[in-house]
């Protein structure tokens, strides 16, 4: 049975207005589930012990204790806060803090995976992980079979999908699992409204297939409030609608991170926490909900003063106006650091004050002015990229606005020389 109607309707009515209803939806989870704050007492223990080696030029630190931490948080979004109902997207590599060992350190807290493709199903099965996994995006024809061997749930939207999941769960003769969505405004996926009852029907007719669950897409929980209330609210009449026609779904996923943060949820909704588990919210105003998981840093290479009318980089956009002690990064664009920061403000942590980019960001370094800083910096010093460093902080929010991009992106785009170091977890 799906009872989201009356919920939907009791929360997402209302006037128009901006994330303020964030503040009714705190009210009810201190009412339904208690306050969300309560679970950092229940959450891993951090402990910041990284292998990190004298020759790493630039690496990640990534906090697993912040981690589960962050996935408590989106599970206390959901309507029963006590079952494990998160969906914990781990695609593009964990969103490049490292899939396998995302995913492992969350196992125990989570309903399931999501990934983009049969490809990442296949590495989390293959590390031993047994939790189902969910894949977001259309398999091509030639996956539909090893989508079908490995037991992933995909995402269908078509007639020609159902036949062909059909027939390749029919060949290795086990029923297949999958997920009916609907497109309810994202535009990338999932069938049409109008087409949506035909498309479950036509799942629950097929022997060999077995309807997961109905989902759909918000794409600007974290911008347009009415927008997501009325789309939510289609939702939950679609939902019923598949009940009144004898077509019941178990469960359904429609929240992403910004959803399960911004808006109460319905019974029987599981959610995709992504973003959020990595320690960054898609509504800055709700940042303090949540745990850094991330640290990005790097080391310093070399130190020179240069003089005054010196220019640093290529055009030699930035030139010295007195003399100018310099410290060289071992970092760039090909490690994931956004060239597009250039000339932008953008800075890092060193001695624990913030020193300006200088000059254009470069395929693999940086330049830094150390001037002000009480003492010259040495080779082989830390220098924090994304992180805290003393009682300073540079965010992947405020990282990514320089670089004119998003957190998303961001991490991401980390590179292949990008050491990734994992805290000790020991929950």
């Amino acid at each position: 049975m799906v009872a989201h109607s009356s919920f939907f309707q009791q929360w997402f009515s209302g006037d128009p207005g901006s994330l303020s209803q964030v503040d009714a939806c705190r009210n009810f989870f201190r009412d339904n589930i208690g306050d969300v704050t309560n679970f950092r007492s229940h959450s891993a223990p951090n402990f910041p012990s990284y292998p990190v080696a004298d020759d790493y030029r630039t690496w990640i630190e990534v906090d697993l204790g912040a981690l589960r931490y962050n996935c408590r948080v989106a599970q206390a979004c959901l309507r029963d806060a006590a079952l494990p109902g998160i969906i914990a997207v781990v695609k593009a590599d964990g969103y490049g803090l490292g899939m396998i060992r995302v995913a492992h350190a969350i196992a125990d807290l989570v309903r399931a995976f999501a990934v983009a493709n049969v490809c990442e199903a296949q590495e989390l099965r293959r590390s031993g992980l047994e939790q189902p996994v969910y894949i977001l995006g259309p398999a091509l024809p030639g996956e539909w079979q090893a989508v079908a061997e490995g037991g992933f749930c995909p995402a269908v939207s078509t007639p020609a999908e159902v036949a062909g999941y059909a027939g390749a769960a029919r060949r290795i003769g086990r029923p297949l699992a999958v997920q009916a969505v609907v497109d309810t405004g994202m535009g990338r996926i999932g069938a049409l409204p109008a087409d949506a009852l035909d498309l479950v029907e036509m799942i629950l007719h097929q022997p060999d297939l077995r309807l997961d669950s109905a989902a759909s897409h918000f794409p600007s929980a974290d911008e347009n409030p009415t927008a997501t209330r009325e789309q939510a609210a289609r939702c939950a009449e679609l939902w019923s609608a598949m009940e009144a026609a004898g077509m019941p779904v178990a469960h359904t996923h429609l929240a992403n991170s910004a959803g399960l943060m911004a808006y109460p949820q319905p019974e029987n909704a599981s959610g995709r926490a992504g973003l959020m588990l990595y320690g960054v919210s898609p509504m800055p105003e709700e940042q303090n909900r949540l745990q850094g998981v991330l640290t990005w840093k790097t080391r310093v290479t070399l130190v020179r003063t240069l003089p005054e009318g010196h220019g640093v980089s290529y055009g030699s956009t930035w030139q010295t106006p007195r003399a100018t002690r310099i410290a060289t990064l071992a970092v760039g664009y090909a490690d994931g650091f956004p060239r597009q920061a250039s000339g932008q403000g953008a800075a890092v942590l060193l001695g624990g004050l913030r020193c300006p980019i200088l000059g254009r960001v470069t395929m693999d370094q940086i330049m830094v002015d150390t001037t002000d800083l009480p003492s010259a910096p040495q080779c082989g010093d830390e220098v924090v990229l994304v992180g805290c460093q003393g009682a300073s902080e540079i965010t992947a929010t405020e990282l990514a606005e320089w670089g004119g991009t998003i957190a998303w992106d961001l991490f991401t785009g980390l590179g292949p020389r990008v050491k990734r170091c994992y805290s000790t977890l020991m929950d």
